[in-house]
């Protein structure tokens, strides 16, 4: 004999004992895993592996594209035969287990909402709580965007979740007449960094570093800072700039290198590639201003953290929830979209008053200990799965 009331099973043994077993709730988290790497793919795995199985039953449908970076959001027949066996993968997931909560990220792209819309049907009609997580800032954007058939849709399908996270409070606005405020948390991304090594004066041999860690594109911004680099050394020669990671269009990197021969920048830039593990400490520790001047929206970009966490002042654009994440002027400094005037402007501010620098990387690194932490990460979402069991 087998009954249950809330996460507890009844049973009776062969001697009609009852027994009570505890069992956790049923939770299914579909998403991508790295390889490749982006801050979807290090957010899901970091759900994975940490002590949410410690709450909860969890299972995983996985959505990675191994092939790289550079087929991530390019749908192509590759990834609609990978799409029909995850579909089918889900329907068994979903039937063998019957999870009583459905976990994903939502996309800001047509094809990607609809591949998505079709992931979340089959757990609604099976009666599963649907939890869908925003990692962007374009959603209202692209949603205004449409025609009225395809904004029906949304509407539709998000009537139908249970719940919505966004990345920070000014993205709670993005679900303005789609759902209820009520239907709607806050939780900022986390990481887990070590403790920050003390900033120095560069001596007289060594230079200032200025970084820049992303795919290099000129969506995250990329060309603007290059574009700035001139302007700085017009005025300073002690300085060099570090480009970190792959380069995502062909086109950006003919750009860039063409740029940097006309202009003699060879001995001021460097591109390093992908950088990850003890690389990526190392290059975050050895530089002393971080440069995400990004042009497309963002969410909460995962290296603004390290940067943060590595006690670096970072230079932004509001893009996201950046303003949310770096505070201008005690964290970092704020500066308009494809500007690269107003960028090396603000470069050279930083360089040129060392003691504020540094003081803005101390702050930077105390912001992150409050607030951006994979364990508050963490406990912040096993908070919101509680609060959707309870309703």
């Amino acid at each position: 004999m087998r009954a249950k009331q809330n996460n507890v099973t009844f049973r009776r043994n062969h001697k009609d004992k009852e027994l009570w077993v505890i069992e956790k709730p049923k939770l299914l988290i579909i998403g991508p895993t790295p390889p490749p790497y982006h801050g979807v793919a290090v957010a899901i795995q970091t759900l994975l592996r940490s002590p949410l199985s410690e709450n909860f039953d969890v299972s995983h449908l996985e959505l990675g594209d191994r092939r790289g970076i550079q087929h991530v959001n390019k749908p192509d027949l590759h990834d609609v035969l990978l799409f029909i066996n995850q579909w089918c993968r889900l329907l068994g997931l979903l039937i063998r287990h019957r999870p009583r909560m459905v976990y994903l990220v939502i996309s800001q792209t047509t094809i990607g909402f609809l591949r998505d819309s079709f992931l979340i049907w089959p757990a609604y009609f099976l009666g599963c709580r649907v939890i869908i997580h925003l990692h962007g800032g374009n959603l209202r954007e692209w949603f205004l965007g449409r025609n009225w058939f395809m904004q029906a849709y949304v509407r539709s399908l998000l009537c139908r979740v249970h719940h919505v996270i966004v990345l920070g409070e000014s993205l709670k606005e993005l679900f303005q007449g789609l759902v209820e405020t009520s239907r709607i948390s806050v939780v900022s991304n986390g990481i887990e960094w070590r403790t920050a090594k003390s900033k120095s004066e560069p001596n007289s041999i060594q230079r200032y570093r200025i970084l820049h860690l992303s795919t290099i594109s000129h969506l995250k911004g990329a060309l603007v800072l290059l574009s700035a680099v001139p302007l700085v050394i017009r005025h300073r020669q002690d300085v060099e700039f570090i480009f970190a990671g792959p380069w995502s269009h062909f086109e950006d990197q003919q750009e860039a290198e063409a740029f940097i021969a006309r202009e003699n920048l060879s001995k001021y830039v460097t591109f390093t590639g992908q950088v990850e593990g003890e690389t990526k400490y190392a290059l975050l520790e050895s530089a002393d201003v971080f440069v995400f001047p990004g042009v497309q929206q963002e969410g909460q970009p995962l290296v603004v953290l390290e940067a943060m966490a590595a006690g670096l002042p970072v230079i932004f654009t509001n893009r996201g929830c950046l303003q949310d994440t770096v505070i201008d002027g005690e964290t970092g400094l704020e500066v308009p979209i494809k500007d690269p005037l107003r960028l090396a402007d603000r470069i050279l501010w930083l360089l040129d008053h060392p003691a504020d620098m540094q003081t803005m990387g101390t702050r930077a690194r105390l912001r992150y200990e409050a607030c951006y932490t994979k364990a508050r990460h963490v406990t912040s979402m096993i908070e919101v799965f509680s609060l959707v069991l309870q309703r």
